[in-house]
């Protein structure tokens, strides 16, 4: 492993600590709301969906911060801030736990800035592996806290768990001791200097493809995975060697197959996509795949097939994810302000993740469980005239 990898090594699992605590919280928080003072359900989807808005201002501001804010100073107070709003969700009380979800929401943030910022600095021909890698080792952290904070609060109590879990992200601290620190000398002064017209067609192409990627997968698909399930499979559950499952739990094992196989599938995914020529061709073949599944996934009644086609969309949505980001880092590093642009992704990939249940939600209101699929039909075509256009422009401009 070089120098670099153990950067991005580092970085992940800094993240993947930090993550232990949030991920806890989706599985935990429905079934204990009660006893950390909450006096309705309404207030539980609030807290568990503030942190995605409240990273939608908060972009531009760790963008603005990290122009004179060292890397690994956030990275540590993202470190802190991630084990002390864990801690305190065993904690009484509305409005705290809403203080905590929001400064959760900057500790995310900050990490999530920092990890783009170093993943813009390797090498293009790398770009893809490192991206894959970054992105299979911190979704642990959503596994790790999925799987077993239920059986910890079920174990030693919501109180003790939480304590426990704030304990472990401080873990995070023995990565970021290897952290390097990254320059930002050069790029300030080339800031300061010069108006760069930075915002291009090519940049505009790349920032709408992470908003409507992560509105799918982050948002549509994994929020309205429950329901689609359970309108499928019916309220009676899915017999399968001989238990009966039912549809949050199906939902749960589909979600964490998913984020077991990251840290394989996506390193891979990345080191086969710094080998292709054509980027964009590969772009359109991944677009076009995940819109044939859905469509299956609209017209599928039956449910052993159907599950088969959720997984398939889950590893597509695992190399789409790959893709799309090691393209934007890949634009990143051509970039005079990197800190721009990538503050301007995160910006347009938390605003797709925040309007992706709401949009889920409303069209099953209206037209029922398969106008999810629909829509991501709906929105693979749109994807994917994006950069069949944008291919065949490119192939006219060089004829010429």
């Amino acid at each position: 492993m070089d120098h670099r990898q153990k950067q991005v090594v580092s970085i992940s699992l800094i993240t993947a600590f930090a993550l232990i605590g949030d991920s806890m919280l989706y599985i935990v928080l429905p079934i204990y709301w009660r006893e950390v003072g909450l006096s309705s359900i309404w207030e539980v989807g609030l807290l568990l969906s503030i942190n995605r808005f409240i990273r939608i201002p908060l972009a531009p501001v760790v963008w603005w911060l990290y122009r004179y804010v060292p890397m690994k100073t956030g990275v540590l107070i993202a470190i802190l801030l991630a084990s002390v709003t864990t801690m305190l969700y065993g904690v009484s009380g509305f409005w705290l736990l809403l203080i905590c979800r929001c400064a959760w929401g900057l500790a995310w943030t900050l990490l999530r800035m920092s990890g783009m910022r170093l993943m813009a600095e390797m090498d293009e021909g790398t770009q893809g592996h490192l991206t894959g890698l970054y992105n299979g080792l911190y979704r642990l952290g959503s596994l790790f806290g999925m799987l077993f904070g239920g059986v910890f609060a079920s174990l030693i109590g919501f109180q003790p768990m939480t304590l426990v879990f704030g304990l472990l992200t401080l873990l995070g601290c023995i990565f970021y001791v290897s952290l390097d620190e990254i320059e930002k000398g050069k790029e300030t002064q080339v800031y300061q200097g010069i108006k760069q017209k930075w915002l291009s067609r090519e940049v505009v192409k790349v920032l709408l493809t992470g908003m409507l990627v992560a509105l799918i997968i982050q948002g549509l698909f994994a929020s309205t995975l429950s329901h689609v399930i359970e309108v499928k499979i019916g309220q009676n559950g899915i017999a399968l060697l001989g238990y009966v499952i039912g549809a949050s739990a199906l939902s749960g094992a589909i979600q964490a197959i998913r984020w077991g196989w990251e840290p394989f599938v996506a390193p891979r995914a990345g080191r086969w996509f710094d080998g292709v020529v054509v980027k964009e061709r590969m772009l359109c073949w991944m677009f076009l795949s995940f819109g044939a599944l859905s469509i299956l996934g609209a017209m599928l009644k039956i449910t052993g097939w159907f599950l088969v086609m959720l997984l398939l969309l889950q590893l597509l949505s695992t190399i789409l994810t790959t893709l799309t980001d090691t393209l934007a880092f890949h634009k990143a590093s051509t970039q005079t302000d990197r800190n721009r642009f990538l503050a301007s992704y995160s910006f347009v990939q938390d605003l797709g993740a925040a309007l992706g249940p709401l949009l889920g939600y409303t069209v099953i209101q209206f037209w029922g469980a398969n106008s999810v699929f629909w829509l991501m039909i709906m929105m693979s075509v749109l994807l994917l005239s994006l950069w069949t256009r944008g291919n065949r422009q490119h192939v006219s401009y060089g004829e010429v």
